[in-house]
């Protein structure tokens, strides 16, 4: 439990969810979130999603309280991210 309350876990997850969904966004893939989507579009796949996670870390550091919620999150998030990639990866072969 103690890890998934950790600031250090969040930035881990924040990095992990930025690389899945850039690769994702390389092999085809869009993004489901409607606000990070709208923020792709104004911004492009890179400034959009980096943007996202300015805005992420912002709202996670001011609720210290139910950092291991935000943590659980990221970690489904990048386990959805992964699954989609591999989805990917076995449609291109």
């Amino acid at each position: 439990m103690k890890i998934l309350q950790a600031r250090s876990s969040f930035i881990v997850l924040q990095v992990l969810d930025l690389v899945t969904t850039l690769i994702a966004f390389h092999y085809g893939a869009f993004e489901l979130n409607p606000l990070v989507a709208r923020l792709t579009t104004l911004l492009g796949p890179v400034g959009g999603v980096l943007c996202s996670k300015v805005i992420a870390v912002l709202i996670a550091f001011r609720v210290r309280k139910l950092a291991w919620v935000v943590n659980l999150f990221y970690s489904g998030v990048v386990c959805w991210n992964t699954l989609i990639l591999l989805a990917l990866a076995h449609l291109r072969h």
